[in-house]
């Protein structure tokens, strides 16, 4: 697989553009690498994290945090869709909007995650 050097991904950053690759392989390769070439890190920091957590309460802020990444994401996959949808992109414009949608999902969920960390106010005791 022919994977830009840095100096070369640099530059394009500068002019706004970026390497794109030739095959379907590749771009697995590259995911494949993004994914697990830092898995053991991204487990041991989240998890590092995960255990500094005392209370529900504890949970609000990350929570918070990740639904506005997830909202952002699902306004990219959108606009991409759209796009996509506009230069007649008919399958892709089929796995964006999958996309979108399980993210819209995974949105309502972290959500009510969120409204969950709250705690229940106590029920009084029936006479």
């Amino acid at each position: 697989m022919k994977k830009p050097n840095r100096l070369v991904t640099f530059l394009y950053g500068l002019v706004g553009m970026a390497h794109a690759y030739d095959t379907a392989d590749e771009v697995r390769e590259v995911i494949a690498d993004n994914c697990f070439n830092t898995l053991a890190e991204r487990a041991r920091t989240h998890g590092e994290g995960a255990d500094r957590l005392s209370d529900s309460l504890a949970f609000q802020p990350g929570l918070l945090d990740l639904h506005d990444e997830l909202h952002d994401t699902w306004h990219y996959l959108t606009a991409l869709k759209a796009r996509a949808r506009d230069l007649g992109y008919g399958t892709l414009t089929e796995n964006l909007d999958a996309a979108a949608d399980s993210t819209r999902d995974v949105l309502q969920a972290v959500a009510t995650a969120a409204e969950n960390t709250v705690p229940s106010p106590a029920i009084p005791a029936s006479k």
